[in-house]
């Protein structure tokens, strides 16, 4: 039976084939309008979409059925995977619509990049796990800078680039470490407590994990985020932060269950310890001084990457279940705020700055609620699902003693709800001109109402124990934790 990897695989194989033979050869005479082109991509995106939907349907059904190979911990971690890339797919629309690019090709990279996360998931073999993470990454460098108009893609798919060369580099020498003292390159390698060479085997771990934090935009290794959420279009934005990010994380969680408890795995509690408090910091300290709009998301990304990593020193107790549902409070989040964005940025891309915002509360009071709502959630404010999930990553720290990182994740919510109190009241003040205005498309309305329900309706249930959807997440992240504590 294939496996989810293959089935998204071969659904990019299906799109370029569909794309190859429903071309038409247009004849010499017959030139282009800019409208009629917009008009043609954005329906062949629909009709292409259309296929990597189903796909990913099928790469579902897959992992349901595979019970052998999927634990419940692979299958929740495929299915956000898989709903990300729904998302992500839904709001590369507007790209396509633009007429920016043709819609094949990109939509392929991103159904490759989803088959490199579902192999990487449940890989239980480290240089298939390197292999999966190539092919995971190596489509988004390619379509970080698929917007050859502009010149800042080019620039973060660059840079974007070098920081996936460092990772990588960093990642394949733990590997060969950990193969020269274990003799072994299976995951399972990580977890022995005696070995021929324990002083290579705990460098060899060490930079295995600090392989995928590179990856995880744990700070010091974030520099390049800020400006691929500067340069990539939007959907791509999206797929970085929502799917390819909580893959990252996704590996991290399994690895730390299966270390054996020890003095390697000591080191690297205290390490995330110290990476996280330092992400906190960076993070929300340089987003209350950024003028742009996708720079802010960007540095606000990388402290909420610090409370990943806050959340994985306490992986195998409260930790894990608060990681799970902090990475999807957080990529839901994003995601809205990046529909927002693209939404505001149809001509030419008009809303860039913080100062943009102003007069958006009356041109545009929908749109002003939802992006207040989506920045409230990252900020980790009351009645939202960031809030819900903040508050089980803190618990998790005040239960496992650790005060001096429950103090710095509480100063760290402080300075998240400063920074995106900015754009708020930017939205609140008149506008300075009369200049165009852009309505949200049917595409990232769709995308906007799952993610501002979502955001909602996790977070307010908890509160009232309303009964339901929230108990299906809230019950598959228990189980799926509860699978990696049967492995270890």
């Amino acid at each position: 039976m294939m496996s989810p990897a293959h089935v998204v695989a071969a659904g990019a194989l299906a799109v370029l084939a569909f794309d190859l033979f429903s071309r038409s050869q247009p004849s010499p005479a017959s030139q282009p309008v800019e409208g009629d082109l917009a008009r043609a991509n954005a329906l062949s995106g629909i009709r292409l979409g259309s296929v990597a939907v189903f796909a990913l349907a099928a790469s579902l059904a897959a992992a349901r059925r595979t019970d052998a190979m999927f634990d419940d911990f692979s299958f929740f971690a495929v299915a956000f995977v898989l709903l990300s890339g729904f998302l992500v797919l839904s709001l590369s629309l507007t790209h396509f619509g633009m007429a920016r690019s043709r819609p094949a090709e990109p939509i392929a990279l991103v159904l490759f990049s989803l088959a490199g996360m579902a192999s990487a998931i449940h890989s239980d073999h480290l240089l298939g796990l390197m292999l999966a993470i190539e092919l995971a990454w190596l489509p988004v460098v390619a379509l970080i800078s698929i917007d050859s108009r502009r010149l800042s893609s080019s620039e973060s798919s660059l840079k974007a680039f070098f920081a996936h060369v460092l990772a990588s580099i960093i990642f394949a020498h733990g590997v060969a470490l950990v193969f020269a003292a274990t003799g072994s390159l299976d995951l399972s390698s990580l977890s022995l407590e005696l070995v021929a060479r324990p002083m290579l085997f705990d460098v060899g771990v060490t930079l295995i994990v600090l392989g995928l934090l590179a990856r995880a935009v744990v700070a010091p290794f974030h520099p390049w985020s800020p400006d691929v959420h500067e340069g990539a279009p939007s959907f791509v934005t999206a797929h970085i932060v929502m799917a390819l990010q909580a893959t990252t994380f996704f590996v991290l969680l399994r690895i730390s269950f299966i270390l054996s408890p020890g003095e390697i795995a000591t080191r690297l509690t205290s390490l995330l310890a110290v990476l996280g408090c330092l992400g906190l910091v960076w993070g929300y300290a340089m987003a209350q001084v950024q003028m742009g709009l996708r720079r802010l998301v960007g540095w606000l990304g990388v402290g909420q990457a610090g409370f990943f990593a806050l959340a994985l020193v306490e992986a195998t107790d409260a930790g894990g279940p608060a990681l799970l549902l902090a990475l999807f409070a957080a990529g839901i989040s994003a995601v809205g705020v990046l529909a927002i964005l693209s939404s505001l940025s149809h001509h030419e891309r008009a809303c860039e700055h913080v100062g943009d915002l102003a007069g958006m509360m009356q041109e545009s009071p929908i749109r002003a609620a939802l992006l207040a709502l989506f920045l409230l959630s990252l900020g980790g404010f009351p009645g939202t699902v960031g809030f819900v999930a903040r508050v089980e990553i803190l618990s998790a720290l005040e239960h496992g003693g650790h005060r001096v990182l429950l103090f710095a994740g509480l100063a760290g919510t402080v300075l998240a709800l400063t920074a995106v109190g900015r754009p708020l009241l930017a939205m609140l003040r008149p506008a300075a001109d009369e200049s165009a205005k852009s309505r949200a498309l049917s595409n990232e309305q769709f995308v906007l109402a799952l993610c501002a329900a979502a955001i909602l309706y996790f977070g307010i249930a908890p509160v009232f124990r309303i009964e339901g959807v929230a108990d299906v997440l809230f019950d598959s992240i228990e189980a799926a934790v509860a699978s990696l504590r049967v492995v270890r």
